[in-house]
């Protein structure tokens, strides 16, 4: 069985009780982008088949060593159905979505009813005939992982707190810089280290974060995912806005503040008995939007830098 996973981290992560379910029946594959995938390297019953971005054909050769299996389709997309149709993989399971139905030899109607977003990928498995008992996010750590972690953060000071600024999607969903500067600033003089986490967008918010600031160490553009699953799993606790990152720390079920503007936690919130979504109700949110329409950002704003730092030292039991 041939797994397309989502090309998201979050969505990757919230797609894992699929992976394990799927894995007790036959044995998976699991075919995504490469940097993601490995963080499901030690999964029972699963392999590996890494995706290259911008190479159809480096990517239908890879498929059709498969052709004889099922392909299930995580994400919604034409282009996913349609390089599972010239792979030739005997089936192809999806979502009826994004006109592709007749590329699949089962499709399944969406929902009607919203649903956070780990059941809307339980969801089409469940319909398709398999079981979705098993509901945790779940990331199995690496040994590996942890010695590249300790290699990565031997100078820092224990314990400390990992702040993770960045959000792909766009500004609606990320609380501001100053604020994260204060609370870092905040959170060294409380005793803790800092570190902060992020890819390579995140390069120039990381020196920013750090400058000036004794105990606050920038990783961003610095790491893979596993060295960075490593340091949150090691951390005593995770900052973020909604991310993919906060989905990484929902997954080892670390305490973690998850600060939420233009989207719903709901849909996308973090599954963690562990977790606080701090989130402002005005009339205009959740409204989705990279951007505010109106300018103001009032649901990211209206966030403190005090009210995540006592709210956080709460949660850590401080």
């Amino acid at each position: 069985m041939v797994v397309r996973i989502p090309n998201w981290l979050g969505d990757a992560i919230m797609a894992t009780p699929v992976y394990v379910n799927l894995a007790k029946t036959e044995p998976v594959r699991l075919f995504g982008p490469e940097a993601i995938i490995k963080l499901f390297e030690a999964f029972p019953n699963t392999t590996l088949i890494p995706f290259k971005k911008n190479d159809f054909s480096e990517n239908l050769k890879r498929l059709k060593k498969y052709k004889d299996e099922v392909g299930i389709l995580l994400p919604n997309s034409f282009s996913s159905a349609w390089l599972f149709f010239r792979a030739g993989l005997k089936e192809r399971w999806g979502y009826a979505r994004d006109l592709r139905r007749c590329l699949l030899t089962k499709a399944v109607k969406p929902p009607k009813k919203k649903l956070h977003q780990r059941d809307y990928y339980l969801y089409l498995i469940e319909k398709l005939g398999f079981s979705c008992k098993y509901k945790e996010l779940t990331l199995y750590v690496s040994d590996d992982w942890i010695k590249d972690a300790e290699k990565l953060i031997r100078d820092v000071p224990r314990p400390y707190i990992v702040l993770a600024p960045g959000a792909a999607y766009g500004p609606a969903k990320m609380w501001p810089k100053e604020y994260y500067k204060i609370l870092a600033e905040k959170l060294t003089r409380f005793g803790f280290s800092v570190i902060i986490a992020g890819g390579k967008a995140e390069v120039e918010l990381g020196k920013y974060l750090s400058e000036g600031i004794p105990r606050v160490y920038d990783l961003c553009g610095k790491t893979d995912l596993t060295q960075v699953a490593g340091i949150f799993f090691l951390a005593e606790a995770v900052v973020s806005n909604d991310s993919g990152l906060m989905h990484l720390a929902a997954a080892f079920k670390i305490p973690q503040i998850a600060i939420f503007g233009s989207t719903d936690p709901f849909a996308t919130g973090p599954l963690n008995p562990k977790a606080k979504v701090l989130k402002i109700n005005l009339s205009c949110s959740p409204c989705f939007k990279r951007t505010c329409k109106f300018g103001h950002y009032r649901c990211l704003k209206e966030i403190s830098p005090e009210e995540v730092f006592t709210t956080l030292l709460k949660l850590i039991g401080y």
